[in-house]
C-alpha cells in the first residue's frame, strides 16, 4: 500500500470496529476508515452525544472530580425550557455543547460552536461544529452542520466537510 494511500486511510472506532452496520454483506467489514467514512461515524456519534440527556447530579459528583469526564456525565441537559431567543439562553446552549464534545469526543480537539440566531417563528436552531480531527495524521480541520428541533428537542447533525 502506498505511502499516500496509507495517510488516507484512519482506524473505526472501538465501536465502529465491534459494531456491524451491514450484517447481510458476505464480506467482513474493512479494517479502515476513508476520511469520508471516518466523518460520517463521528456525525453519527456526535448526535447520539447530543440527543443523550443528563440529570444534574453535580452536587453529589463533587467529592468525586473525576466522575464529571466519565459515562456518568455523556450528553447533555434537558434544555428544553430554554428560550432561544434569549442572547443568555443561546450562549448556556453553545457552552454545553462545546463542553459535551470536548468531554467525551476524544478524536476531536480545538471545538468550536458557532450559532445562528433564530429567524422570526422558526422552531429550529441551527449551529455549527468546527474542531481538528485528532487521529488523522495531517489533523485537518472539519465542519458539521447541526439544528436542534425545538418541537422534539431532538438534534441532527450533518456534514463533516
Amino acid at each position: 500500500m502506498s505511502q499516500v494511500r496509507r495517510q488516507a486511510l484512519t482506524l473505526p472506532s472501538v465501536l465502529d470496529r465491534l459494531l456491524d452496520d451491514n450484517p447481510e454483506a458476505t464480506r467482513a467489514a474493512p479494517m479502515f476508515f476513508e476520511v469520508g467514512d471516518f466523518k460520517r461515524a463521528l456525525a453519527r456519534d456526535l448526535e447520539a452525544l447530543l440527543n443523550t440527556r443528563i440529570l444534574d447530579h453535580s452536587e453529589l459528583l463533587d467529592p468525586y472530580p473525576l466522575a464529571g469526564q466519565t459515562v456518568i456525565n455523556f450528553g447533555i441537559p434537558d434544555l428544553s425550557g430554554l428560550s432561544l431567543l434569549n442572547p443568555d439562553d443561546r450562549e448556556y446552549l453553545r457552552d454545553r455543547v462545546r463542553r459535551a464534545i470536548e468531554c467525551h469526543e476524544p478524536r476531536l480537539a480545538r471545538v468550536r460552536i458557532t450559532l445562528e440566531v433564530p429567524r422570526d417563528g422558526e422552531r429550529l436552531l441551527r449551529f455549527r461544529v468546527d474542531a481538528v480531527l485528532k487521529v488523522h495524521p495531517h489533523k485537518p480541520p472539519v465542519s458539521f452542520d447541526a439544528t436542534l428541533q425545538l418541537s422534539s428537542n431532538a438534534y441532527q447533525i450533518t456534514g463533516g466537510l
